[in-house]
């Protein structure tokens, strides 16, 4: 285990190793990324990395965010979570764009559906920028957040979480585990801990209460999706609540097809929401057309997962 600073030096080791894990998707965006000295340049792939407009512009995300603004259905959630991630961005020097809302969106959905006051232990697998661990954590919504991700997106969830919470939270309250014996090593005060995708295979052995997946299985092959599912549904001892929010269908640079409805499910999962989900169907830009829909539909589902026996297949 590597907390702090160590963590981020320990992923720039190997930042331009292989992984065995990556698909023809992120192989494509990976190719011109750099990493020195915590500046990255080839940002490609997984969200929009906009930096807040100014002069006449300024308020240009606000202005194209009303429609989204609207899709909530818990307005007194989303409000506080809205102004947590202004601050959170501020601190970032992003803006609080399309990408960002949309979590703060998630967030508001998930409250109206189950009790975040349960909620201690969350997964979040791909998450860009770290935003959702940060929303999470920072709204004081659950206790911990472990979240997964490639080598190089996890560097940068990394970096921008640490502009996030601050140097002195993010050397005590941040770490990354590589290996089953790190569970041991982790305490409290630990809130925020980073896998790298290549060890996916620890996720079997978290007591999750929450697992979320927006938009990133649709970027993997069906091998590795089906190494995930097998990991998640792995015994843990209590049901937990499973959100997805992915592409009904994407082709991958290979010619490779990814469906939502082939994912591994289990057949007894209990379904609590399954529709197209408002908020990821179509996206902004500064010039006509304004908006405009993405290459297929998206769809969210959340679903409460009980757990058996001998569930790890």
């Amino acid at each position: 285990m590597k907390e702090g600073l160590n963590a981020i030096k320990f992923l720039s080791k190997s930042i331009n190793s292989k992984e065995k894990v990556s698909s023809s998707h992120w192989n494509y965006y990976h190719k011109d990324f750099k990493y020195e000295k915590e500046t990255f340049s080839g940002l490609m792939g997984f969200g929009a990395l906009t930096t807040p407009y100014k002069g006449l512009f300024r308020n240009i995300h606000y202005m194209f965010q009303w429609i989204f603004r609207k899709m909530t259905k818990d307005i007194v959630l989303f409000n506080k979570i809205d102004k947590k991630a202004n601050e959170i961005t501020s601190f970032q020097n992003r803006a609080n764009n399309l990408d960002v809302i949309r979590q703060s969106l998630t967030i508001s959905f998930l409250n109206q559906k189950l009790n975040f006051n349960t909620i201690e232990n969350v997964i979040v697998i791909g998450d860009g920028f770290a935003t959702m661990t940060s929303l999470l954590i920072e709204n004081k919504l659950v206790e911990r957040v472990y979240f997964i991700n490639l080598r190089k997106t996890l560097i940068v969830d990394l970096i921008y979480l640490k502009k996030a919470i601050g140097d002195k939270r993010f050397e005590t309250e941040t770490a990354i585990i590589n290996q089953k014996d790190c569970f041991n090593s982790l305490k409290s005060r630990h809130k925020f801990i980073a896998i790298e995708a290549e060890n996916y295979e620890l996720l079997k052995y978290i007591n999750k209460d929450l697992v979320i997946n927006i938009a990133s299985f649709q970027e993997m092959s069906k091998e590795i999706i089906d190494n995930y599912f097998k990991f998640i549904y792995s015994k843990n001892g209590k049901p937990f609540y499973f959100y997805l929010c992915n592409r009904e269908e994407k082709e991958l640079p290979d010619g490779e097809k990814i469906k939502f409805k082939n994912y591994n499910f289990e057949f007894d999962d209990q379904i609590l929401e399954n529709e197209l989900c408002p908020w990821h169907q179509y996206f902004y830009m500064k010039y006509p057309p304004f908006f405009k829909k993405y290459d297929g539909p998206t769809r969210h589902q959340l679903r409460l997962i009980q757990i058996k026996k001998n569930v790890f297949r």
